[in-house]
């Protein structure tokens, strides 16, 4: 078993066992103090009510059972419980639902027979009568000769409703728990999807990075070994291997430059910002760049004195229109490349335009991927690491811009990078 199952069945367990574990207290102890809770309210309100009645019906000890009726039907509709008055015969002299006189001999209450011993106190049992949970609170009741007990009862129905709440909310919550589950079982299936395409990413980077190195290592160890075995001593034959030597040469340190360039930005290593003037910029690019431009092909950029500076790494700058404007020479045999700088209110817009070979549209959505190449033989011919347009994207990233590519076959290739002047003081650092 990988070690995402076991981490995914090692949360729905815990978090099952927690559920539980929780409605085991709730139930074992929770609901025990709650009803505990009740009872002493509901023992509270007898004594209370009690006293209400030594003080405003018994003051003299005589009072008539019409009158003990009356005030049991009264507070008994008053506060929604029932209240029955008994004397220490277990008579009942009223009660709250006008049914004293026809009720049963009361003596036998447990209840009844501790409030008549002197003892204020409350049960919860099962009524026969009305076929529900009561908590029975009986306190002593006396006056001048008179002994006897006044009862409440008070329906349980509202915790035995709060343990069909408990049971719903437990519902839910374990609804709730299965969809974070289910989130947490997506949200590891996209992280180890991303993870895994991280590692392809990683594993081909290094056999790229492996298979361009050892191209121009195996050409410069094989021309060696042949001035070695005599042909030093042929000029012509030795001036020509030595400057295939000395191009392989600049063509693995182009690599190992680019490769190391590439790394320090995805690293987001920018800290050198300035206010940079990207007409500068461009034109030290093209003079640059000149040399390249092949007989039959112009290099055209008309500076908009409009354009605003953009703030930014000078050299990140310049490493992104060295590699788009040679990407474009190197595309172009006959025609232009063109160079358009221009400014709006948010946004600084680079587009370089070619009238090259051109591509298909399945290519343009991979060209900035690492060593990927549309013509393989003319990219390598010409000295090209693979890597310039995947450089240009992580720049382009890096100022939280965006590149778009427009091409077709035979007809040139048009790329507009566009920087956002409002992310300009927040690049990495």
């Amino acid at each position: 078993m990988d070690l995402k199952k076991k981490f995914l069945i090692g949360y729905a367990v815990a978090a099952v066992a927690a559920l539980l574990a929780f409605e085991y207290a709730f139930w074992s102890n929770g609901f025990t103090y709650l009803k505990k809770q009740s009872e002493g309210g509901y023992l509270t309100q007898a004594e209370m009510l009690r006293d209400i009645l030594l003080t405003e019906y018994m003051q003299e000890g005589q009072v008539s059972p019409e009158e003990l009726e009356a005030f049991a039907e009264e507070y008994g509709r008053k506060y929604n419980i029932r209240i029955t008055i008994i004397d220490k015969e277990g008579t009942v002299l009223g009660e709250s639902t006008g049914s004293g006189p026809v009720m049963n001999n009361h003596l036998d209450r447990e209840e009844v027979q501790k409030a008549l011993a002197g003892g204020s106190n409350s049960i919860i049992r099962r009524s026969a009568t009305f076929g529900l949970d009561y908590c029975y609170c009986a306190v002593p009741l006396e006056s001048g000769s008179f002994r006897g007990v006044i009862r409440t009862a008070v329906p349980m129905e509202e915790l035995r409703n709060m343990g069909g709440e408990f049971i719903r909310s437990t519902l839910l919550a374990a609804a709730i728990l299965l969809l974070l589950i289910l989130s947490l079982i997506l949200y590891f299936r996209k992280y180890l999807s991303a993870m895994k395409k991280v590692e392809k990413m990683r594993q081909e980077f290094v056999s790229n990075v492996t298979h361009e190195l050892k191209t121009p290592l195996t050409s410069i160890r094989g021309f060696v070994e042949t001035l070695k075995n005599g042909a030093l001593k042929d000029p012509d034959c030795a001036g020509r291997f030595l400057d295939i030597i000395e191009i392989e040469t600049e063509r693995l340190g182009n690599l190992i430059d680019d490769t190391l360039l590439l790394s320090e930005i995805e690293n987001q290593k920018d800290v050198r910002q300035e206010s940079c003037q990207v007409n500068e910029v461009i034109q030290e690019v093209t003079e640059l760049l000149a040399p390249r431009v092949k007989p039959h092909v112009r290099l055209i950029f008309q500076p908009d004195p409009g354009v605003r500076p953009y703030t930014c790494n000078r050299d990140r700058m310049k490493q992104l229109l060295i590699n788009l404007i040679d990407n474009g020479l190197k595309a172009t045999e006959f025609g232009a490349v063109t160079v358009v700088c221009r400014s709006t209110a948010s946004l600084l817009i680079l587009e370089i335009s070619d009238t090259g070979i051109g591509m298909e549209e399945e290519e343009t959505e991979r060209i900035f991927e690492r060593f990927y190449r549309v013509d393989k033989g003319r990219s390598r011919s010409q000295g090209g690491t693979g890597l310039g347009l995947s450089i240009v994207k992580h720049i382009v990233e890096l100022y939280k811009g965006t590149v778009h590519v427009k091409s077709h076959p035979g007809e040139g290739t048009e790329i507009r990078v566009e920087l956002p002047y409002y992310t300009q003081d927040r690049t990495a650092g």
